[in-house]
């Protein structure tokens, strides 16, 4: 942990500066809040206070010198958290959060979609993920530390509907338009076999109640519905074409948002040709076209267009 660094003079108030610019991996150490208080709980208060000591008190260490940096590599590792931390726990704990984040956001995936049929909360699935990545498990390890943590464990009607199961199944009625204000009793139905409104739902009528809805609002669909198609489905080469005319990012255009539902059409109409749809885009002010890059380079050659054809330009 310790390395042989140039000494440099640092002012008494200005050590904390100093501390995080050398070490940005434990800046959220020195804010003497939150960030202390988890660097506690994760490196312990005899690691901890040693580190706050040189970085307050650097002259004390001779980090200038070898015999220096090899005292203070003696205390480190005589730390608890030294000795009572794995190698890649080490190596985990000493990356930028930054750094955290990227490493855990893949592992995160898939333990989603490995065991999300254990209904893990969202929040459990973080700190697993976070376990899980820390300190290196894979294969039976990462198998046997999940299920022996999550899958025996009692869940409360709050806990259920927030799991990954759940958050599937609100996805399905979202791709069908589909949100009644008793929603997460419907989930918890599929999910627990518990009675809704005296029945149980499965996935399969879940879903059935979804496609009711989105024929209610859009009975000119029902065809496509029928067939299998979602809302969102229908409404992909919509959002598409959308991203590209308003240059915004496809996940920002919500086919629920009733000018981007326009798409779909009427009951008693039909849904927009693409053209049609392109069209709408770019001429009505509520979808923003004019700010684009695309329009200005549009209204500049329009200028200059004009300006040729009235002799104002060569």
């Amino acid at each position: 942990m310790a390395t042989k660094k140039k000494k440099q003079e640092t002012p008494e108030q200005d050590w904390k500066s100093f501390f995080v610019s050398q070490f940005p991996q434990y800046a959220r150490i020195v804010d003497g809040g939150a960030g202390e208080a988890e660097a506690r709980s994760v490196f312990g208060n005899d690691l901890v206070d040693l580190i706050l000591d040189v970085a307050k008190n650097p002259d004390s260490y001779s980090l200038d010198t070898d015999a220096g940096i090899m005292a203070l590599d003696g205390k480190i590792k005589a730390t608890n958290y030294w000795n009572q931390t794995s190698d890649k726990a080490k190596q985990f704990d000493a990356l930028t959060e930054a750094e955290r984040a990227a490493s855990i956001a893949s592992i995160r995936a898939q333990i989603a979609s490995k065991y999300g049929d254990l209904g893990m909360t969202i929040s459990e699935l973080d700190k697993i993920a976070r376990d899980v990545t820390r300190f290196g498990m894979t294969g039976v390890v990462a198998d046997n530390y999940i299920y022996s943590t999550f899958g025996t464990s009692r869940k409360t009607k709050a806990d259920i509907v927030s799991s990954l199961d759940a958050m599937a199944l609100k996805n399905l009625a979202k791709s069908y338009g589909y949100n009644p204000s008793d929603l997460d009793d419907q989930v918890y139905s599929v999910l627990t076999g518990q009675a809704y409104n005296g029945q149980v739902l499965s996935e399969d009528s879940f879903r059935k109640k979804g496609m009711i809805a989105a024929k209610s609002a859009y009975f000119h669909l029902a065809p496509q519905l029928d067939a299998g198609l979602t809302l969102q489905d229908i409404f992909a080469p919509y959002r598409q074409a959308a991203s590209r005319v308003l240059e915004m990012s496809e996940e920002s255009i919500d086919m629920n948002d009733s000018k981007f539902a326009a798409a779909f059409g009427t009951q008693n109409g039909r849904p927009m040709s693409m053209t049609e749809w392109e069209t709408l885009l770019r001429s009505d002010d509520k979808y923003g076209y004019k700010y684009t890059k695309q329009a200005k380079n549009d209204a500049r050659s329009m200028a200059m267009n004009l300006a040729k054809a009235f002799g104002a330009v060569e």
